[in-house]
C-alpha cells in the first residue's frame, strides 16, 4: 500500500522518512527521546495522519479527520 500526503513541509517530510525507517518500537521509543515538544507534538500529529490515511484506504473511512490533522499543524489540504 502506498500512502501519500500532500502539502507537507520539508521537516514533516522529514520525520515521515525517519519514521518510516524504524521498523522496532525500541527504535521509535528512541526516536522519540530526541524530539523537543514541539517536535513531538508534529510527530505524533503525522503518526496519527498515517494511521487515518490508511484505515482510510483499506476502510473506506472519511477523510476529514486527516485533513483536520494537517490543518492543525499547518499543512494545507
Amino acid at each position: 500500500m502506498r500512502v501519500e500526503i500532500d502539502g507537507l513541509t520539508e521537516v514533516q517530510a522529514k520525520f515521515l522518512d525517519i519514521m518510516w525507517t524504524l521498523d522496532t518500537k525500541e527504535k521509535f521509543f528512541a526516536f522519540f527521546e530526541t524530539l523537543t515538544p514541539e517536535e513531538m507534538t508534529t510527530v505524533l500529529t503525522l503518526q496519527d495522519i498515517v494511521i487515518q490515511e490508511v484505515t482510510f484506504k483499506t476502510h473506506g473511512d472519511d477523510l476529514e479527520v486527516a485533513k483536520n490533522m494537517l490543518r492543525n499543524i499547518g499543512v494545507e489540504t
